[in-house]
């Protein structure tokens, strides 16, 4: 996605210089070719039009995409144990078939799961994977129906609480500012980096870095905004 902001070269051996400016954020760079013998070093020129406004726009989408994947995140781990997708990264049997090919998990109430099994025969496979699987979670055979089973979940303590306030200051960290090509800060610097080769001392690209600047600080208190609610929701 981020490469849309490298700009490319219009062929090899082109060196690109700045040409004009227009309003509007438009800027012509002036591509010429290295010179060979005998000829004139402009003899052959094509104009690029680099759009500068552009820049902010792809930015505002890849922040945008940042915050909605940290929510995802965030969602995921306040829900904890209650996450319905808990089983399904699972394997089950030994074909270590996927959980969510053999069945769905739905929640029930706020301290309970509800799994169907699609094929009663699958039942008792899906019961040992859950079991070995270190999650501390008992399946039961729900009376009277061979493809469903109910899991209790425990209520919170004191300690899971301050592990996922933990948890979600990870998430936290790794979307404003990490190597992750979704992170706030990848995606700035990425930007900047574009910026940089086209002519930093120019007013509207100076512009336009103090706009992409600003635009990064208010996507990073929308992070933080997100990070206190999902921590005032796990503390109760």
């Amino acid at each position: 996605m981020l490469s849309n902001f490298v700009n490319r070269s219009l062929n090899t051996g082109i060196i690109h210089q700045t040409r004009a400016l227009h309003s509007g954020g438009v800027l012509t760079k002036k591509a010429t070719k290295k010179a060979g013998k005998g000829k004139k070093a402009d003899d052959d020129e094509e104009v690029e039009i680099v759009d500068l406004k552009s820049y902010i726009q792809q930015a505002t989408t890849a922040f945008q995409k940042s915050v909605e994947l940290h929510q995802k995140k965030l969602n995921e781990l306040k829900a904890g144990t209650s996450n319905p997708t808990i089983f399904d990264k699972l394997k089950v049997g030994k074909e270590n078939l996927k959980f969510t090919d053999l069945a769905t998990t739905s929640t029930k109430g706020r301290n309970g799961l509800i799994i169907t099994v699609f094929d009663p025969k699958d039942t008792k496979s899906v019961i040992s994977s859950i079991l070995g699987a270190g999650l501390n979670l008992n399946p039961e055979r729900i009376p009277n129906n061979e493809q469903q089973l109910k899991v209790s979940l425990p209520p919170p303590t004191t300690e899971t609480r301050k592990q996922n306030c933990k948890l979600l200051k990870d998430v936290f960290e790794e979307y404003k500012n990490s190597a992750n090509k979704n992170s706030l800060g990848h995606i700035r610097g990425e930007i900047l980096k574009a910026l940089k080769t086209i002519d930093k001392k120019n007013d509207s690209v100076k512009k336009v870095t103090q706009d992409l600047e600003k635009l990064h600080k208010e996507y990073t208190q929308k992070l933080q905004d997100s990070l206190k609610q999902a921590e005032k929701s796990v503390l109760g």
